[in-house]
């Protein structure tokens, strides 16, 4: 287990600018047991008092280097660069230790030994951080926790865009599904002629309805597939590479409610057409 504080370290670039860095405290070489940081340079073992862990955002990046800093209570220091992390570290914006950090503990990592009980060690851990304000989370609930929150303004915003582009598109399905139905009297009454029921004309409208929705969907997802790749290979370039995923649940909702209205659209007017006499 490794305990850590959070703190901040500024430091002076081009003799004008103050720049603020959000920072960790950990003891020492704690942290090599229990976190991975993306380093592109440099060991986690090697952080002490006379030292600090940067990333590639910093001006001075070059492990070996020393940086004139201030701590979180504004003590000058002068700090040895033992490791640089890639850019894309989140809020992990420097690494130095306790002695530098001047705050309390409210972090603590833990890893697993070989044949240890998760749910023996949380609970274990719960009972140890008992009181107001401790709490256990593992991995993924941090992250949820800490994943940034739409904002309460931005929100309806989208909406209403989301609401509005809908509104267009379901009138654009619709009014193309009903055109074609209308054109395609002649074609039912031909049907109804050779021998097929009402009910057979309506089926073959809602297949074809159907058929159309879907060759619809696939043609989407074709033409989103480069725009996606292409995404998904330049996420892969930057140095805290992201994956690409998409939102089935929505596209498959989205695309039965298109079906849906396309077919509503097509059988109701095919419904009223087939009521009338064939010749």
């Amino acid at each position: 287990m490794s305990a850590s504080a959070s703190s901040a370290v500024y430091v002076v670039e081009d003799g004008v600018a103050l720049i603020r860095s959000e920072a960790r405290a950990a003891d020492r070489a704690r942290p090599a047991a229990t976190t991975r940081l993306p380093l592109a340079a440099g060991r986690i073992a090697g952080l002490d008092d006379g030292s600090i862990i940067v990333n590639q955002e910093w001006w001075r990046r070059t492990v070996g280097k020393r940086v004139r800093v201030r701590l979180g209570d504004g003590t000058p220091r002068t700090l040895r660069i033992v490791a640089v992390m890639t850019t894309g570290t989140g809020d992990n914006g420097v690494y130095v230790t306790p002695r530098n950090a001047g705050a309390p503990v409210d972090r603590g990592d833990v890893a697993l030994a070989r044949g240890a009980e998760a749910r023996t060690v949380a609970a274990g851990l719960r009972t140890a951080v008992r009181g107001p304000g401790g709490r256990v989370l593992t991995k993924e609930q941090r992250l949820r926790a800490a994943y940034p929150v739409t904002d309460r303004t931005t929100r309806p915003g989208l909406l209403l865009v989301l609401d509005t582009a809908v509104l267009h598109t379901g009138v654009a399905v619709a009014n193309t599904a009903v055109m074609a139905a209308s054109d395609r009297l002649r074609d039912l009454a031909v049907l109804r002629l050779t021998g097929a029921t009402r009910a057979q004309a309506l089926r073959l409208v809602a297949a074809e309805a159907l058929t159309v929705a879907a060759i619809g969907g696939l043609l989407g997802l074709l033409v989103t597939a480069p725009s996606l790749l292409g995404l998904g290979a330049a996420l892969h370039l930057l140095p805290a590479p992201a994956a690409v995923r998409l939102p089935w649940a929505a596209l498959g909702t989205t695309v039965g409610a298109c079906a849906l209205l396309a077919v509503t659209a097509s059988v109701v007017p095919a419904a009223l057409a087939v009521r009338r006499r064939a010749a």
